[in-house]
């Protein structure tokens, strides 16, 4: 873990920087910035340690705040497609929309065969086993979407 955040806690731990901090942050929600060049020597010196902290900055003369929580807390866009329910290359859950249980069992299917191959009943569910905790129940949804194709006497299947 990093120590990036201490500067910004140490900047904001004492009280004078706080309230120098939260009149720069409703300064520019209000639209009216605080200017650099209005500041009392205390002020000023607040806001040159929030600066090094990465909690203000200064531009054309108006002191406004800045972002350092965001890569602090590691952001990471929102998961999309099927990342939405595979976490860690297992299906942690199951959609409710049918374009994605339709796209995450396309997934499985690649998981399971590769395209035109074929495998008995025990090698399909050691593979789909890797991806979920049953297996089984993945597979029949498989071959009910016409994604895996089963032998009459269940001992292998084809992908289609």
């Amino acid at each position: 873990m990093t120590d990036a955040w201490r500067p910004i806690a140490a900047a904001l731990a004492d009280e004078g920087r706080r309230l120098a901090w939260a009149r720069i942050v409703l300064g520019v929600a209000d639209r009216s910035p605080v200017q650099a060049s209005a500041l009392t020597a205390r002020e000023r010196r607040a806001v040159e340690a929030l600066e090094r902290a990465g909690l203000v900055t200064v531009v054309d003369g108006a002191v406004l705040p800045a972002d350092p929580f965001t890569p602090l807390l590691g952001h990471r866009p929102a998961a999309s497609g099927i990342d939405r329910f595979v976490r860690d290359g297992r299906i942690a859950a199951w959609p409710k929309r049918p374009a994605d249980r339709a796209a995450l069992l396309r997934w499985a299917t690649e998981h399971a065969l590769p395209a035109g191959g074929s495998a008995s009943e025990a090698a399909v569910t050691e593979r789909l086993a890797a991806i979920i905790d049953d297996p089984a129940t993945l597979r029949r949804y498989l071959v009910d979407a016409g994604l895996l194709e089963r032998e009459a006497d269940g001992s292998a299947y084809r992908r289609p």
